[in-house]
């Protein structure tokens, strides 16, 4: 596909936007400017996902009451969940940590709601020790618990999804646009690489139908991971795959189109770069959204990137 990218960088004391032309074979152009958030620090930010109205979820280190950044036993940093506003120019503001309860006391991340907001799933880790894919790393096992939003009591009732075996990882749970489908992230059986996309259908009263991985087409040899799907049911993921710009790339995956004939498209510059880039989401306008990197002059370990597309 041919691009032509022109670029122009402004530097200021809080942010660094990007903006790039692509002109795309198919006959228009579309512009990106892309954002360092004045939220992103030395610490990592990363995995933005919209809520309600203005409201969204992100993951970053737990804090304790010095506002450090909490460690468990092994001395590993402990993630967590931040509820916080969005305003108009895509800033995240306001940030107040998700949840300081004991039973979260291992690592909590990559938010997904239902539909109507009343559900939350998160991605946590099961309570005891259990094979990982990381070899010769002991490591509590990653599961996706479901939470219901109670009026003066806020999110609780978290219980892990019956499809979830302790001896795998699950994690990174989003909904299909009609809420009927969740995908995810998984090492389970049948994964093809280290780490695998997977769906499974939710058919209500806290049932589901059978786990099914996404297949060849979709799934490489490596990592792929932090699945979105988009209002027109486009699928946006992260991969390692050969043949990428660096590190994890933002892939699209069109669900409505020919399965025989469709493909993984990698994203391309300015959205991939040589480092790790992850968690796109786009919203139901398709004019904007938020992905995460590491790339090269970031402020942390991983940023938080907000972008809008014309």
């Amino acid at each position: 596909m041919e691009k032509k990218l022109i670029l122009n960088i402004k530097n200021m004391k809080f942010i660094c936007s990007i903006i790039l032309v692509l002109t795309l074979n198919f006959g228009f152009s579309q512009t990106y400017t892309i954002k360092n958030l004045e939220i992103n620090d030395d610490k990592s930010q990363y995995g933005v996902i919209f809520y309600k109205g203005n409201k969204v979820y992100y993951t970053s280190y737990m804090l304790d009451n010095r506002n450090k950044a909490r460690r468990d036993q092994d001395k590993r940093l402990i993630f967590t969940m931040f509820e916080a506003e969005m305003t108009d120019d895509g800033e995240i503001i306001n940030p107040e940590q998700f949840n300081k309860s004991e039973k979260f006391v291992f690592n909590t991340s990559s938010a997904g709601f239902s539909n109507d907001g009343k559900y939350m799933y998160i991605t946590t880790n099961f309570m005891k020790r259990g094979k990982s894919y990381k070899r010769k790393l002991k490591s509590i096992n990653l599961n996706i618990q479901r939470g219901e939003y109670i009026e003066g009591r806020g999110w609780t009732n978290f219980e892990p999804l019956p499809f979830c075996k302790p001896n795998y990882n699950y994690g990174h749970a989003t909904l299909s646009p009609d809420g009927s489908t969740m995908y995810f992230t998984s090492n389970a059986d049948g994964a093809h690489g280290q780490t695998d996309l997977f769906k499974v259908k939710i058919l209500g009263n806290g049932e589901y139908g059978k786990v099914e991985n996404l297949g060849k087409k979709i799934n490489s040899p490596r990592k792929d991971m932090f699945p979105f799907v988009s209002k027109d049911n486009i699928l946006y993921f992260s991969s390692d795959r050969v043949g990428g710009v660096g590190g994890l790339d933002i892939y699209s995956y069109d669900l409505n189109a020919d399965p025989e004939t469709e493909e993984p498209k990698n994203l391309q510059q300015p959205i991939n770069s040589r480092s790790d880039d992850f968690c796109y989401i786009i919203n139901e306008d398709g004019t904007k959204g938020y992905f995460s990197s590491r790339r090269p002059k970031g402020k942390g370990d991983d940023d938080i990137y907000y972008f809008v597309l014309e």
